[in-house]
């Protein structure tokens, strides 16, 4: 039986092939504009997903970049103040301008006489540490450890040990000079003058710590400090949990202890003996045993520039031979502190190396990423123009056959007549 043409159906046909040939050519047209293989989940469920994974991985290894860049950055100031610190600790005998070429001026150089004025240099010295180590990045300490808001290093005054912390003056508005020796207080000028000889030098103090102190209490604190504290980011190390806590070798500590990279804390003993001098006013050589010689390389510079300020200006003579005995302990220490200064100097250059060969390799990796993104999600250009011109010609070619397709056939004009 043959079925029956009519311009109805024609009509249904053709329309509904029309509308195939409209939607390819849409499509076509948003393919070559937006040059994406598909614009909803819908189209393409398993490459969507693909996708979206991708696309996460490449947002986290571009956080991932970003936070190794700043890193980098404040590894980069770091490395900049330890050289400069040094350079000031250099124990090459030849070093000009270093304080180790100060003190062996001071020890041995026919600059002897003139040690009142090198201790002022090497005192200098001590501070330029000190500013040295407070340098910022950004708005943050980059030695301050997990306080990166609060200045590091300080000085603050010493009290003098002789004084008694209980004792309670007769009479605190008229302070006696014997008030004044036995109290453990200073004076300041916004009440009462302060006393000279109440001051005994001045401490170094990390993170309010005295650097120096052996006390168990602040041991415990500094311990805590500069070993037990971390600051973990995630640089592409494969961030991982174990057992509720962050796997270490997952991540990496970015905490920079300005008192681990100064030789270290507390104090030691040290013991000295110091020969007689042949001008007779030291017939014979005397031994002192010091325990509490510093083990931070910054204040063993500045106990050193003291003790040389100390000495007579006209012959460089030092106040007491306990001084003389205390120097040369001191110089002792700033050799040994150096070299721990240095191994950590060192250790910094190749965490520095580190993070910028971290850097390279998440530039890698997040290029191959976008790499895989861009070939999923986006279609050839000229693979898609050729698409569209065909979608073209079949869109015009089915407008152009539009009239003999609807004209009425011999049976519909019958049926009408």
């Amino acid at each position: 039986m043959i079925p029956r043409m009519t311009t109805s159906g024609s009509l249904k046909g053709y329309r509904y092939n029309l509308q195939r040939s409209t939607f390819t050519l849409n499509k076509s047209i948003t393919t070559v504009m937006t040059g994406r293989a598909f614009n909803s989940f819908a189209e393409d469920p398993a490459t969507a997903a693909h996708s979206f994974q991708l696309r996460r991985a490449y947002l986290r290894t571009s956080s991932q970049h970003s936070l190794n860049e700043s890193i980098v950055r404040k590894f980069d100031v770091a490395y900049s103040s330890m050289d400069s610190v040094e350079k000031v600790i250099d124990t090459d005998p030849e070093a000009e301008g270093a304080a180790y070429y100060a003190i062996l001026r001071a020890l041995n150089g026919p600059d002897a006489s003139a040690r009142n004025a090198l201790g002022q240099e090497i005192t200098a010295h001590a501070n330029d540490m000190v500013q040295f180590m407070n340098g910022r990045y950004g708005d943050n300490f980059v030695f301050a450890g997990a306080d990166g808001l609060n200045v590091p290093l300080t000085w603050k005054p010493t009290l003098n040990p002789e004084y008694d912390e209980t004792y309670v003056p007769a009479d605190p508005d008229n302070l006696t000079d014997e008030d004044l020796k036995k109290m453990n207080q200073y004076l300041t000028a916004d009440g009462k003058p302060t006393a000279d000889d109440l001051d005994a030098g001045r401490t170094l103090y990390y993170r309010g710590v005295a650097v120096d102190s052996n006390a168990a209490s602040d041991l415990e604190k500094l311990n805590y400090i500069t070993k037990g504290e971390k600051k973990y980011v995630d640089i592409g190390l494969g961030y991982d949990m174990n057992g509720g806590e962050v796997e270490s070798s997952s991540v990496y500590n970015v905490s920079l202890q300005a008192v681990d990279f100064l030789g270290g804390y507390g104090h030691e003993t040290r013991t000295v003996t110091i020969p007689p001098k042949t001008d007779g006013t030291r017939p014979d050589a005397i031994t002192f045993t010091f325990d509490d010689i510093p083990k931070n390389i910054v204040s063993i510079t500045d106990q050193i520039g003291s003790i040389l300020q100390r000495c007579s200006p006209e012959n460089g003579d030092f106040a007491s031979n306990e001084d003389e005995a205390r120097f040369n302990a001191l110089v002792e220490a700033f050799e040994e502190s150096s070299y721990r200064v240095k191994d950590r100097y060192t250790e910094l250059t190749t965490q520095a190396q580190f993070l910028k060969n971290n850097q390279t390799q998440l530039e890698s990796n997040a290029y191959t990423i976008n790499e895989q993104i861009q070939a999923i999600d986006y279609v050839d250009p000229a693979a898609a123009i050729s698409d569209f011109i065909f979608a073209k010609y079949c869109y015009d070619t089915a407008l152009k056959v539009g009239n003999s397709i609807l004209s009425e056939s011999l049976m519909d004009y019958m049926n009408f007549n």
